[in-house]
């Protein structure tokens, strides 16, 4: 109820049908609105004024009846005329008031508004009564003890994604699971808790049911603080990937970037079940929901996504139809990610190459299935790297390994063909290898792809570091790339790996057909790998506004400003920032040397400095430019979050409790943050008690 309403409801309803404790809260929301009262007289225009309020503790207004009224008049049936008529005329008001307030009616109506509450009649002839209701406080300030106690167990058990539930949870059992196990552990030096599990039958809070509306009330909780966050950022960017949990289901994660204060933030929505419909229209259905949901649209100036047709289709992409709904939502590609979709599409579309990355990992697949083989690669003095699809530079690195440590492996191998104490499949596996290692194709593939990605893992260094502070850089380093794998494509080129392969394996012979049927290989490799750069890169100058903010530039633009990125700015966002304004705050950034400084120095003097109002553009800007996730790592921490919280022994958890558990895991900072603030444990526990409405005493004490 709005205070403006109290008192057209009260003379609706009538206060003989409001309860006691209704009546006690009336006692502290006196409405005392500002009106728009006057009355003509004569040449005089009275008018009602804000300062009566003070000056007659009684006095109440009605917004919706545009009157004044005597507040406990109002409530306790005393003058009709200031009860229930109420005044809305103007013309004497002081001295109608004075008269008022010294009357008999106005003098009862106000002794029996100050007594209200203090000597209930029932409280007083009831001694029983009474020590019920301090009973029921009581209970109220324990179980909220208790269940505090479970909030802290789950919170605990989500950061360091430890499974919940055991498979059996029998009284007689030995290990009832982790969450029963803890609480078990507690309850041994804390009374409070030993005492609660020996007495209470009502509420014990370790049935399944209670940790998943646990689980679920912490992350709505959490959520909201998401919410808040949202609501004070200025840009917002979204970010989503896919990957394939144990049960073989399509997981999407969805994430929110944006600056808050000075911080940057990286916020994690959810995982969303996308295995029936991958298709672009389903995908989108999915995060236009999440935009709507969160109500971001108007803020929503950046997308990203991986590069496949899928998701950055033109006209038929998930970031098109997103573009459809909210035009400022610009497309931006994980480049870093690109560059390894760069070398993967070759695996899918050349046969060679697909055997060739298949064969990389099969080394590491082989001895790390066995301690017995992982001891004999370390007694040869090195490991291969672990295989990981999602990582970029994997292949690299496997490649480098392989190489560099060629004979160690091969002796490795030769060692388990040639002993007897392995298994039959051990050694039918290392046969394989050993011929691998033998094959003309694959040692000149090593030597080939070690020497691209001397190239490439140069370019990803760059991307990873550089992207958002000077993309010309960054534009030309690609550019350098394509032409030093066009200066590849020549017979040299073939002649030097075929070279290396041969001093890696010297029992290695290539014959002249050999050494055509490579180099068709080889320029087959090359031409795809360059074609791929020209599409997935093209849009990269899309985004040489944010070289505005380039502070190793600076010095350069003091000199010549940068209007065409100034312009390109006004292209991408045209109704977002005051141009002229904006050229001018720059143009005084760029002459002073002392605030040479990364986007992120700068917004962070600006914001400390309470120079924000000050530079409104640039702030405005630096946060833009602070929200595009162009390498897009968070994605990856949750799919591995993921792969640790839903695993083949913990499989069965609907995709509810595995998104809230995965809020719990992923966001430890937020959580660490808020599991100490009381006000935080009070917002999960008044929204546990309101979930199903539950009957315990949890939350309402009786006055």
């Amino acid at each position: 109820m709005e205070c403006s309403d109290i008192i057209s409801d009260i003379l609706k309803v009538g206060i003989h049908n409001y309860s006691f404790e209704h009546k006690l809260q009336l006692k502290t929301k006196k409405p005392t609105p500002r009106l728009s009262l006057e009355t003509v007289d004569g040449k005089r225009i009275p008018k009602f004024q804000l300062s009566w309020y003070t000056k007659y503790a009684w006095l109440a207004g009605s917004e919706n009846l545009g009157k004044l009224f005597c507040y406990y008049c109002l409530l306790f049936r005393g003058e009709k005329t200031w009860g229930s008529d109420g005044i809305s005329v103007m013309k004497n008001f002081d001295r109608k008031a004075s008269k008022h307030a010294i009357s008999k009616t106005h003098l009862t109506s106000q002794e029996q508004f100050m007594l209200l509450g203090a000597n209930r009649i029932e409280h007083a002839l009831s001694e029983g009564h009474r020590l019920a209701v301090i009973k029921h406080n009581e209970n109220v300030g324990v179980n909220r003890r208790i269940l505090k106690r479970l909030i802290h167990v789950v919170c605990f058990l989500g950061k360091q994604e430890i499974a919940f539930r055991g498979h059996n949870e029998d009284s007689s059992s030995i290990n009832k699971g982790n969450y029963l196990e803890l609480l078990d552990l507690l309850s041994r030096e804390e009374q409070l808790l030993r005492e609660h599990f020996m007495s209470n039958s009502v509420f014990k809070g370790t049935s399944s049911d209670i940790q998943n509306d646990l689980i679920s009330c912490i992350t709505s909780v959490l959520k909201t603080k998401i919410s808040n966050e949202l609501k004070k950022a200025n840009f917002i960017s979204i970010q989503a990937d896919e990957t394939t949990d144990v049960l073989c289901k399509s997981q999407m994660s969805i994430i929110f970037r944006y600056v808050v204060d000075n911080k940057i933030e990286e916020r994690f929505i959810g995982f969303f079940d996308v295995s029936k419909d991958k298709s672009a229209f389903g995908l989108s259905e999915i995060l236009l929901t999440e935009i709507k949901n969160w109500n971001i649209g108007d803020k929503l100036m950046c997308q990203t996504y991986d590069g496949s047709a899928v998701m950055a289709g033109q006209k038929n992409g998930v970031q098109a139809i997103i573009k459809q709904s909210y035009p400022k939502a610009m497309f931006i590609h994980c480049y870093a990610h690109q560059l390894n979709l760069v070398f993967l599409h070759g695996s899918k579309s050349i046969k060679s190459v697909k055997i060739f990355i298949s064969d990389l990992t099969m080394f590491h697949t082989f001895f790390s299935r066995s301690p017995k083989r992982s001891q004999l690669l370390r007694e040869k003095g090195f490991k291969l790297p672990q295989s990981f699809e999602t990582r970029w530079n994997y292949h690299s690195r496997a490649a480098a390994t392989i190489t560099t440590h060629f004979i160690e492996l091969k002796k490795a191998i030769t060692c388990v063909t040639d002993e007897d104490d392995w298994d039959p499949i051990t050694i039918n596996m290392a046969y394989g290898l050993l011929h691998k290692l033998s094959n003309f194709k694959f040692v000149y593939l090593l030597c080939l792809f070690k020497k691209l990605f001397l190239y490439s893992d140069h370019i990803f260094l760059i991307l990873q570091t550089k992207c958002t502070a000077d993309v010309q850089y960054c534009v030309n380093q690609i550019k350098i790339f394509s032409d030093q794998l066009i200066a590849m494509r020549k017979e040299e080129t073939i002649s030097i790996c075929c070279k290396s392969a041969m001093e890696l394996n010297r029992e290695l012979q290539y014959s002249e057909k050999n050494i055509i049927d490579l180099k068709i290989l080889t320029y087959e490799i090359l031409d795809s790998i360059i074609v791929q750069i020209e599409v997935r890169f093209k849009d990269f100058i899309n985004l040489k506004f944010v070289e505005l903010t380039n502070n190793t530039s600076f010095k350069d633009y003091k000199n010549n400003f940068p209007m065409d990125k100034l312009m390109e700015l006004k292209n991408h966002f045209p109704d977002i920032f005051n141009l002229e304004r904006l050229q001018n705050e720059l143009e005084i950034i760029y002459n002073s040397p002392d605030k040479y400084l990364t986007p992120k120095d700068l917004f962070n003097y600006l914001y400390k400095n309470n120079l924000l109002d000050v530079y409104q553009e640039i702030s405005k800007l630096l946060q833009l430019v602070l929200c595009i996730p162009v390498p897009t790592s968070s994605s990856e921490r949750n799919m591995s979050a993921l792969k640790r919280i839903k695993t083949f022994l913990r499989n069965s958890m609907n995709n509810d409790r595995l998104s809230n558990l995965s809020s719990l895991a992923i966001e430890k900072q937020m959580l660490n943050e808020l599991s100490t603030d009381p006000t935080f444990i009070d917002e999960v526990i008044d929204l546990f008690a309101k979930t199903k409405n539950r009957k315990i005493d949890l939350i309402y004490k009786i006055i």
